[in-house]
């Protein structure tokens, strides 16, 4: 069985509006064979959000930005991440993005949310998730 997507993603037109595209309802497999491929399609959020834990999602996004794009993090958030796990990191951009909950905890899930939001949106910079064949392209 396929899952379909069944509302329009985005629509962009030219200055000229002489060319509009669509990025329209697509069809998914449910199960993936390549876990790899589950994970860079949540990342860039083709699969719902709310039936995946955003904070898990975000850890994985973190462990590929210091990875492949250690300066990101350290620019867009002003953070030290060498040697600094995943999680901890995300408490991090919580406190720089003061997302907190009632009594002053950090809210973690929100700072994962607004992570993966800016990932999306582009504002952590021109990211790609897969590189030539010859390359190592998984998410560890």
């Amino acid at each position: 069985h396929l899952s379909i997507r069944r509302q329009r993603q985005m629509c962009i037109r030219d200055r000229n509006k002489t060319l509009e595209l669509l990025d329209t309802p697509g069809i998914l497999w449910p199960r993936f064979e390549d876990q790899q491929v589950g994970l860079k399609l949540a990342l860039i959020g083709s699969i719902n959000d709310q039936i995946l834990n955003k904070d898990e999602l975000a850890w994985e996004l973190i462990r590929f930005l210091k990875k492949r794009y250690p300066q990101v993090l350290s620019e867009r958030f002003g953070l030290e991440t060498e040697g600094k796990e995943a999680a901890f990191i995300l408490e991090e951009i919580a406190r720089v993005r003061a997302c907190l909950l009632k009594g002053g905890d950090l809210d973690v899930s929100r700072a994962a949310a607004l992570l993966l939001d800016d990932f999306r949106a582009g504002k952590l910079g021109r990211i790609t998730l897969e590189e030539p064949e010859n390359q190592e392209d998984k998410v560890e």
